[in-house]
Order: C-alpha cells, then sequence, then structure tokens
C-alpha cells in the first residue's frame, strides 16, 4: 500500500523544483507577477499529472514520462524566453537526468538490498523511501550545478570552482549513498548508525561552508569589478570634461587664426596674387585636418567616450579611423557602452604605444548585421599576441587593477545575449564585440 502523504509530498517538491529549474534557467518572458502565475500553474499541472499516474497507472511508465515531458515543452516554448532550439531540447535533457538517477540508483539499492525492483519502486518500505530521497536530492543538486553554471554565478575554468562546486558536492553525495547502503548492510545497528549520521552531516557541513566561501570570494570579485567600472565612468568623466575645456580653446583659437588669415586672403585676392592665396588656403586646410575632427552623433555617451579615446589616441601619436553606423543606442545601460569601447580602445592604445609600429592607427567601426550590433577595434600587430598569451593577461605589474578589461567586455557583452571575439589576420589585432538587439526590445 501507498503511503498518500509521501508520495504526494513528493510529486509536489519534483513539480517545484523541476518548473522552477526550467524558469531559472530560461528566464520569464513576462513580468514577475505574470511569471509566477505560470510558473505556479505548470506547477499544479506537473502534480497533478504525476499524482495521476503514480495512484492510478503506476506500471504504465513511458505514457508518465512523455505526458510530463510534453507539459514541460509547452511551459518552455510558451511561457519562458531563450533560442528555440534550447527550449526544445531543455525537458528532454532534465527527463534524461531524472531516468538515469532514478534507475541507477534503484538498480544498485536492488543489487545491494536483494529487494525487487517492484518492492523498492511501487510499495511503501523503508528502504523505498530512502531511495527516493536521495534520488531527488541528487537530481536537485544536478540541476542546481547546470543552472550555475549556465548562469555564470562561477566559472568553471578555475580549479578551486570545479573543485569547490562540483567535486566536492559530488563527494558529499557520495559519501550519503555509502552511508545508506552501509546501514542497510549492517542491519540498522544503533552504534553504526550514529556514527555514519556524524561523518554525512560533518560532510554535508564541510562542503556547504567550502561553497559558502568560493561564493562569496566570487561576489566579492564582482564586486570589485563593479568598483573598476566606477571608477572607469569617473575618469571617463574628468577626460571628457578636460577635453571639452580644450576643444573649446582649440576652437576660440581656430576662430582668431581664421579672421586673421581670411582678412590675408582677400586682401591678396583684391591684388590679383592668387597663387598666395590659394597657398594660404591650402596650409590651412592642412593645419586644421591634421587637428581632427569631433565625433557628433545622435548619441552623446558615444560622442563622449569616442572623443576622449580619439584624444588619448592623438597624444600618443595614434591615428584613428572611425566607422560608424550603428549609434549604439540599443544599450538599456550607458555605462556600459562606456566600458566596453573604452577597454577596447585602451588596450589598442597601450599596445600601440610601448611597441614600435611604423603608422600606428586604430581602426575602429560600429555596424548593424541582421539582428545582431557588432563594434570591432583593429589595430597592427608586431607578431602573434594569441599565441604569445592565449588567455590575454596583463603584464603590469599592478595585476589588481589591471588585466581586467577583456574579462569586463566579456561578462557585459553575454549580459545583452553576445559574445566577444578575438582574432588576428594580416598582422592585426581584432576585437568584436557582437550584441543581441533582440535583447533591448
Amino acid at each position: 500500500m501507498f503511503n498518500y502523504g509521501f508520495e504526494l509530498a513528493v510529486n509536489f517538491a519534483q513539480s517545484v523544483y523541476l518548473i522552477g529549474f526550467f524558469l531559472a534557467f530560461l528566464g520569464g518572458k513576462y513580468s514577475r507577477k505574470r511569471n509566477i502565475a505560470m510558473c505556479s500553474l505548470f506547477i499544479a499541472l506537473n502534480f497533478t499529472v504525476l499524482t495521476y499516474f503514480t495512484f492510478n497507472n503506476p506500471y504504465v511508465v513511458m505514457i508518465d514520462m512523455l505526458t510530463v515531458v510534453i507539459l514541460h515543452e509547452v511551459y518552455c516554448l510558451t511561457c519562458l524566453k531563450g533560442e528555440l532550439a534550447i527550449k526544445i531540447i531543455l525537458p528532454f535533457v532534465a527527463s534524461l537526468i531524472n531516468t538515469i538517477i532514478s534507475y541507477g540508483v534503484l538498480y544498485l539499492t536492488s543489487f545491494v538490498t536483494g529487494l525487487s525492483l517492484e518492492e523498492l519502486g511501487l510499495q511503501s518500505s523503508f528502504f523505498r523511501y530512502l531511495c527516493v530521497v536521495l534520488v531527488n536530492l541528487t537530481i536537485l543538486v544536478t540541476l542546481l550545478l547546470m543552472w550555475r553554471t549556465k548562469a555564470k554565478v562561477y566559472s568553471l575554468k578555475k580549479v578551486s570552482n570545479i573543485i569547490a562546486f562540483i567535486a566536492i558536492p559530488v563527494l558529499a553525495m557520495a559519501i550519503l549513498y555509502i552511508t545508506f547502503y552501509i546501514m542497510i548492510l549492517t542491519n540498522y545497528q544503533s552504534n553504526l548508525i550514529i556514527l555514519l549520521l556524524i561523518i554525512c552531516a560533518a560532510m554535508i557541513l564541510v562542503a556547504g561552508m567550502v561553497w559558502f566561501m568560493i561564493a562569496r570570494i566570487n561576489r566579492d570579485n564582482r564586486i570589485s569589478t563593479k568598483l573598476l567600472l566606477s571608477e572607469q565612468r569617473a575618469d571617463l568623466y574628468e577626460k571628457n570634461i578636460i577635453t571639452s575645456n580644450k576643444q573649446i580653446e582649440n576652437t576660440a583659437k581656430i576662430r582668431h587664426d581664421m579672421k586673421n588669415n581670411i582678412a590675408c586672403i582677400d586682401n591678396l585676392i583684391v591684388e590679383s596674387k592668387y597663387d598666395e592665396a590659394h597657398k594660404i588656403c591650402q596650409e590651412l586646410t592642412d593645419k586644421y585636418s591634421s587637428i581632427g575632427s569631433v565625433v557628433n552623433t545622435e548619441n552623446y555617451l558615444l560622442n563622449a567616450v569616442l572623443n576622449v579615446e580619439i584624444e588619448k589616441a592623438r597624444c600618443n601619436e595614434i591615428s584613428v579611423k572611425l566607422s560608424i553606423a550603428n549609434d549604439m543606442k540599443m544599450f538599456s545601460n550607458g555605462s556600459d557602452m562606456i566600458s566596453v569601447i573604452g577597454n577596447i580602445f585602451d588596450n589598442a592604445i597601450s599596445y600601440l604605444s610601448e611597441n614600435k609600429i611604423e603608422n600606428k592607427e586604430i581602426i575602429f567601426s560600429t555596424e548593424h548585421k541582421g539582428d545582431y550590433s557588432v563594434i570591432k577595434c583593429k589595430n597592427k600587430i608586431i607578431d602573434s599576441v594569441l599565441s604569445k598569451n592565449p588567455l590575454l593577461h596583463t603584464d603590469k605589474a599592478d595585476k589588481k587593477n589591471h588585466g581586467k578589461g577583456i574579462s569586463i567586455v566579456k561578462s557585459i557583452a553575454q549580459k545583452y545575449g553576445g559574445d566577444v571575439v578575438i582574432s588576428e589576420k594580416n598582422n592585426e589585432f581584432i576585437v568584436s564585440v557582437v550584441l543581441d538587439n533582440r535583447i533591448f526590445t
């Protein structure tokens, strides 16, 4: 006979963490209240389906699984955002994980205890209750790891994160399983149970503490990055003011100079000295062309950051070629645009100013490509940068405040559904920042 209370509690818990996993992994496409309402609705539907098959058709496994997968597909496709392929595949992946873990634990427990699969899976017993708890706990940990990896709460490129968030949870679950089987094989001897429970509790506590500490370190790193971004914005604001003042002073000098030169040209024309007048005109053209032009798009923040970076480049005797076909108005946060453009420009200026290269030049462009916006920055290089430094680590002594430029750009690009592509071609270092315009609409 079934323990109805236990079965209902398990079905509800499974419904909550499965539907909740889809919402956390893909994100809701509606307002917060509507997302919660739709999530609650599908939790209720999932619970109803599981409960129906638990008490009415417990032997019809495939129809049970297929019905739940279809329900999850409907939820992902109608209520969640993200790429269509991922929304289609994710429910099948979750179902596969559930099946592998469930049957893996059942077969292993059957082998250890000698009980049949029918006794473990369908009849109320202490063994079954422990199996069900372990199965659901394992599935929950697996889904949590998937979500945190996708959400980039931590990077699996770091060994410390792999140990903290993969190895230790897996080891903790392994100890729980071993403890469970030892309890069965020793017929639940009270003295062993107490020792095993202490070991389990200690392992879980250690795993939780390590998880918390690494998560805290990652959070502190994110805060440090945000502070660095704030400092960059403040620095840009200060430099923009200085640049604006210089431009005002230059404009005043140009007006005064032009007044005198125009008067001189006028006199030469009156005296029919056209060659001399043409010569002065040519000299003025060369003179003011060397000063360069001020960037003037419909986006004042884009103007500000580009004018500041162009001024930095000129101070280092680096010319800048611009092609602005996209004014970057899609950015929901102006500081993100400033950080992206400022960092890729600063990296190019830093390389060109520190290396002996003829015709130092930065080619910067913004453009539309279908549903995507592309920011591209190119500069000449002596030899391959990626072959010597594929991870683009800084070689500056102050590593705490340097070397985070590319990682900042990548994090912002990912925030806007895009990525950063770094390549080399024809002795040019090319940084392309691709952003998904559909995120902004």
